[in-house]
């Protein structure tokens, strides 16, 4: 997490003159990158695939040691989803960014020919997490690069080798000068960036505590940016649902990147009338799960790295089994003994109190912000998908759910009903490069990938000209008149009322009203 404090932005920081260096450069590149077409960008993106494809093994045992995520997870949640997404954005960004011609055809517009445009806005700041310190900055600068922009990209401070790993990657791919630059630092870098005028726009992801003071400090420095924050993600399993399937899908959710992904299930909400079949089965998926070296293949859980998460794991545990829970982890079962666990391990609370906690529908401010960051899953039973859909709602934080069901049309009427970014129907976090990445509430605003990116990642500009070959004024200019008031209202009457037939005939006698009005004027 970026050590960002409330009274830390008080006034402009200074810029260290290395940082200063490299705003300077990448303003200094933006006029000739921004002038390239889309096709020119997009070779040096097939370019910067090339190098990862090339360098993946290194790639994959960098972030492995740097996340303790296991090296099997890391090729395909970081490497095969980032390549995935540049080959997606290579394809379809030339497409996106083109010229948006339009008309409308309504009286007084006919003339008109109109059309939208995508400008790129210059320099961007990307501010990467450390549970995805690879593919998430790198496919967010990706997108912003191939809309024309120069990118800042400050990858986490708890991964100090990913900062030289990007900045080679770019360099051997023959990316221009200037066009990215790779800062390292802390909060303090963070607060000097959003300061800086050079910056045009900075996009964020991480908790949402430092995301609220990020926010703060644009807000102060009048600076847009998304917002990609955390999430307490859910999964509601219907009556009618496949149990197998909802038990290896909802293990591998709650538990993948150990723990720590944002989008990962947190909760669970079962229908009461097949708890008994469905738990016993999810438990026996998690007892299944390999927690180890995260350097070997075979390893499903690596081991936690931020000692913040595991402390702040150790306190919410202590917390409920303090007022009776139960919590069941492969090793011990059930347990109430502190002591006798292993925090990196995958554990699971059986009962209520930890989870009414967790989504209280009035929580306190300590509560809004706290995570359920690491390997712990809550299941609770509910007697209706009503109840189930309610409790999903009340969590603070609105990214990801998931809805385990045979029945597509019910599943999908639970989904619309979701307060969240992303919902999947008998599947869970998985992303795909088509869908508008973000969430609601607490976990964030703004989308990233996808189209919805272009209008945030460009200033989208309307250019219109009338064809009209005269010098007749505009209907809607000066001078005003009671012919005028009348003929706007016949319009409004004609045009967009209800009973548009029975007032034609009134219509028309005002329409000729003003037609002779014109012929006196001009």
């Amino acid at each position: 997490m970026l050590q960002l404090t409330a009274n830390t932005y008080n006034s402009p920081r200074k810029l260290d003159s290395k940082h200063e260096e490299c705003l300077r450069s990448a303003e200094l590149a933006f006029a000739a990158w921004s002038s390239l077409t889309v096709a020119a960008r997009r070779r040096f993106v097939q370019n910067l695939r090339r190098v990862i494809v090339e360098k993946q093994e290194e790639i994959i045992r960098t972030i492995a040691l740097e996340t303790g995520k296991p090296v099997t997870e890391v090729a395909s949640q970081e490497v095969t989803a980032a390549l995935e997404m540049l080959k997606f954005s290579e394809r379809a960004y030339p497409r996106w960014l083109k010229e948006r011609r339009f008309r409308y055809w309504r009286p007084g517009f006919w003339t008109k020919r109109s059309s939208i445009h995508f400008e790129p806005m210059g320099v961007l700041v990307v501010i990467g997490p450390s549970t995805y310190p690879f593919s998430l900055p790198l496919m967010q600068a990706v997108a912003a690069l191939l809309c024309g922009n120069c990118v800042i990209i400050k990858p986490s401070e708890r991964c100090p080798q990913m900062a030289a790993l990007i900045r080679r990657i770019f360099k051997e791919a023959e990316w221009p000068d200037g066009v990215v630059e790779i800062i390292e630092g802390g909060g303090e870098v963070v607060e000097q960036l959003i300061s800086s005028e050079i910056a045009r726009k900075v996009i964020f992801t991480g908790s949402y505590r430092t995301g609220k003071l990020v926010a703060e400090m644009c807000g102060r420095y009048f600076k847009p940016c998304i917002l990609e924050l955390g999430g307490n993600g859910a999964a509601i399993v219907c009556e009618d649902a496949d149990l197998e399937l909802a038990a290896r899908g909802i293990a591998w959710s709650a538990f993948y990147a150990n723990g720590l992904s944002c989008i990962g299930t947190k909760r669970v909400f079962v229908h009461a009338s097949v708890a008994q079949k469905f738990i016993p089965k999810l438990l026996k998926e998690i007892e299944r799960i390999r927690s180890g070296d995260p350097l070997d293949p075979f390893t499903d859980v690596g081991k936690i790295k931020n000692g913040d998460i595991l402390l702040n794991l150790r306190g919410l545990v202590r917390e409920a089994l303090a007022n009776g829970s139960r919590l069941w982890t492969a090793a011990t079962g059930d347990t109430r003994d502190p002591s006798r666990l292993d925090f990196e391990k995958p554990m699971v609370l059986l009962d209520d109190s930890f989870s009414s906690h967790a989504i209280s529908a009035a929580p306190s401010q300590s509560d809004l912000e706290v995570e359920t960051g690491g390997p712990l899953l809550t299941v609770r039973q509910v007697t209706s998908l009503d109840q189930a859909v309610r409790e999903v709602n009340a969590s603070s934080f609105g990214l990801g759910a998931s809805v385990w069901s045979r029945g597509f049309k019910k599943a999908r009427v639970v989904a619309r009903q979701l307060h969240v970014g992303l919902v999947w129907i008998n599947d869970s976090s998985v992303g795909q490069p088509q869908f508008p990445w973000g969430g609601v509430k607490h976990s964030g605003w703004g989308r990233l990938f996808s189209q919805a990116a272009v209008s945030e990642l460009t200033n989208v500009k309307v250019i219109s000209c009338d064809h009209r070959r005269t010098s007749l004024r505009k209907l809607w200019w000066f001078p005003y008149s009671s012919e005028k008031l009348e003929i706007f209202m016949a319009v409004n009457e004609l045009v967009y009322g209800p009973k548009r037939l029975s007032v034609l005939g009134r219509c028309t006698v005002k329409m000729w009203r003003f037609v002779r009005h014109l012929k006196r004027q001009f």
